[in-house]
């Protein structure tokens, strides 16, 4: 009986407290198992890039390959972080210095109707034992995000049947690294028998000892470097014997001196990098106020609606964590500011559909105050205080005015917010009934970078 050991990290996020650990550990793992005479195989499913640290903003993600180089990896797949966190000319330069393959199966580019360069859609293995493998990677078909950034995804069936009727003959074992999320690789595993581990990501799911969805084992180590899973195949010959998984937690795994120095070095050489980029002269200092409107607040929503072209929007207080100093504003101020990778909804509603929301945002207005937020591009601590513009909205009656006179319910109304709230469950109506878009390419610290340096440009003498 032969052992294959596959190990896999998923959903990093920049967050490198525990990247030298991890480092150390596959390393070791890797050259531990090969002096046994066992196989190993070592993936990332997506999501190691986030531009909340300053330096995957810096370095447009670039400076996470590199670091992702420094383990001899198998394979990787994108998550919507690498796909949707960048734009479409920085997603097709960020692996120009990969030392790994991409494999990514449900992406196309709509101009020329084939998958990016950069990626292939599956990869065969053939292992030193004479096991063949298959590897095939997915990413979550996210087409709210992905089609204004001139992306064309596609769904999991509609990419592998193909595949696997390629593959499946031709491989002893299929490998699918899914950033799809644990719902859909339960219908993956449920669909297709012939994939015998599904390694996902994408939903943060902690499966310690896998979970069995028919003949497939499927995987999930969290989120945030805080485990590694651990695989191991048994098998005979062809023939698979035994499917084993556990994950291990990196804090539990030995810190060395320099550890801590190395994760410091990342976070000061992404906020050099980004202070040495000017922005605007600032004439006053504008403090943040999570519990309350604040001028820094209103000035945001000066630069959403005037990106947006529309009179009407809507912030919540707490997107903005630190205050706008006087003076030069750089890119590391705006970074520190509004940390969120954020980019600004524009939704269309019916006057009655407009006044439904305002009813769920004013009868949760209180609740939110305190409302601690997680998730979907959110870094912040709470919700905070929300502020319209454009309208006003009466107490008690929740009447919704516009300049003296009522909304009636026929005529539409477009406003400008953040795409965190067409994602949270609060305000339903946003996803239900707005007609809503993505505004690309900028996130809202970019558009409120934009708006400072218009209106408080650096003169040329300083």
């Amino acid at each position: 009986m032969k052992k294959l050991h596959i190990y896999h990290i998923n959903d990093l996020h920049s967050h490198f407290d525990n990247w030298p650990k991890i480092r150390r550990f596959l390393l070791e793992k890797k050259t531990f198992h090969e002096k046994n005479g066992e196989e190993v195989l070592l993936f990332d499913i997506g999501d190691a890039c986030d531009r909340v640290h300053p330096l995957t903003e810096a370095t447009n993600g670039k400076a996470n390959i590199e670091l992702l180089n420094q383990i001899p990896f198998d394979a990787v797949t994108i998550g919507n972080n690498e796909g949707i966190g960048n734009d479409k000319r920085q997603l097709d330069e960020l692996y120009d210095n990969a030392e790994f393959p991409v494999v990514l199966a449900n992406l196309y580019d709509p101009e020329t109707d084939a998958l990016p360069t950069w990626a292939q859609p599956y990869l065969i293995k053939t292992l030193s034992s004479g096991l063949k493998v298959g590897i095939i990677g997915l990413t979550a078909p996210l087409y709210l995000s992905y089609v204004p950034n001139g992306w064309d995804p596609k769904e999991s069936d509609e990419v592998l049947p193909k595949i696997l009727l390629k593959v499946a003959p031709s491989v002893d074992l299929i490998i699918l690294l899914s950033h799809v999320g644990i719902i859909e690789d339960i219908h993956i595993g449920e669909m297709y028998r012939s994939i015998p581990i599904i390694i996902g990501a994408h939903t943060h799911h902690v499966l310690p000892e896998g979970k069995h969805v028919d003949d497939s084992l499927l995987l999930g180590a969290g989120k945030f470097g805080k485990y590694i899973g651990h695989v191991t195949v048994s098998y005979d010959s062809d023939r698979i014997l035994d499917r084993k998984a556990e994950l291990i937690e990196a804090a539990d795994l030995p810190e060395e001196p320099g550890d801590r120095a190395e994760v410091e070095e990342l976070q000061q050489r992404g906020e050099e990098l980004l202070s040495a980029i000017p922005i605007a002269d600032n004439p006053n200092r504008l403090n943040a106020d999570e519990g309350h409107i604040s001028d820094l607040l209103l000035l945001g929503l000066d630069a959403v609606t005037e990106y947006a072209g529309t009179p009407f929007g809507i912030l919540n207080s707490g997107l903005f964590l630190e205050d706008l100093p006087q003076g030069i504003i750089t890119k590391n101020h705006l970074h520190q500011i509004l940390p969120h990778p954020m980019r600004l909804l524009e939704c269309t509603l019916t006057g009655r559909d407009f006044k439904v929301m305002i009813d769920e945002m004013e009868s949760q207005r209180e609740e939110l105050m305190a409302k601690e937020i997680t998730g979907m591009g959110f870094r912040g601590r709470v919700f905070g205080e929300l502020c319209y513009r454009g309208f006003e909205v009466e107490p008690i009656t929740n009447r919704v005015m516009l300049e003296g006179r009522e909304l009636s319910d026929e005529e539409d109304i477009t406003f400008v917010t953040v795409d965190h709230f067409r994602y949270i469950s609060y305000f339903p109506t946003i996803e239900n009934e707005g007609r809503s878009r993505l505004l690309f390419p900028y996130f809202l610290r970019d558009v409120f970078g934009l708006h400072l340096e218009d209106k408080f440009p650096i003169m040329r003498e300083k």
